[in-house]
């Protein structure tokens, strides 16, 4: 844990510390003089830290009135602790707390040559292996090229959900009766396998409550079970954050 004689001051990563800084107060801003200081160094579990913004630039803690206040964003990186930004209430927010849940494709994305996202009403609309019609709103495409070697993390669709949410569920499909497919789900920022799921083509298979706890960027890919499939595109519809 952070020495307790270090009070952390609650500042958003966007306020630039300079010799007059302006503080939140409960209902209004009051500016302050205060020392920003290099030789200040933060020692966690023995190791000093170099302690670095959402940017990757070096910051430096300040002095005021006889506290040392550490900027909030380089001590989450430096904790591995989430750290989030609520403008609406001028809120920091530390730590997991629980959301409402939300739709993968309304947060910012990198696609691929082999990802994107669904939206045209042709490719949401699927025909299920009982033979009824299911219409989604929405969802992620994968394409298969090349059977059981697709799904490199580099060709995922990365969703960056922020560290925030802790289950992930979504509704699957592939094309292609016959053949059998995997679905794998990644930790995008460490290369971590969330999850692998078997499913068979032309079947709609509802996947609930993948942990993602602590996952920033989450992908999206999927490969052929074996060698000498045909090229096809897995869809995760509907894929629901929470």
């Amino acid at each position: 844990m952070v020495n307790k004689k270090v009070k952390i001051a609650v500042v958003s990563s966007a306020i630039m510390f300079c010799t007059s800084i302006a503080v939140f107060g409960a209902s209004v801003n009051s500016e302050i003089k205060a020392i920003l200081s290099r030789e200040v160094s933060v020692r966690y579990q023995g190791v000093v830290q170099e302690m670095r913004d959402g940017s990757g630039n070096v910051v430096y803690p300040i002095m005021y009135n006889g506290t040392t206040y550490l900027p909030i964003r380089a001590v989450s990186n430096m904790l591995d602790l989430p750290v989030d930004w609520e403008a609406s209430t001028k809120t920091v927010i530390l730590g997991t707390e629980q959301k409402e849940p939300r739709s993968v494709l309304r947060f910012d994305a990198k696609t691929s040559d082999f990802s994107s996202k669904v939206t045209d009403k042709g490719s949401l609309t699927v025909e299920g292996d009982l033979g009824a019609v299911t219409v989604f709103d929405d969802g992620v495409s994968f394409r298969i090229w090349n059977a059981s070697s697709s799904s490199n993390i580099a060709r995922s669709y990365q969703a960056q959900i922020g560290g925030g949410y802790s289950k992930l569920s979504f509704d699957a499909y592939v094309p292609g009766e016959g053949y059998s497919y995997i679905l794998r789900i990644y930790n995008v920022d460490t290369g971590e396998s969330l999850a692998n799921i078997d499913i068979e083509g032309g079947q709609i298979k509802k996947i609930e409550e993948i942990d993602i706890t602590g996952v920033k960027t989450v992908g999206f890919a999927a490969d052929a079970a074996i060698t000498r499939t045909p090229v096809t595109t897995a869809y995760f519809f509907n894929p629901i954050v929470e």
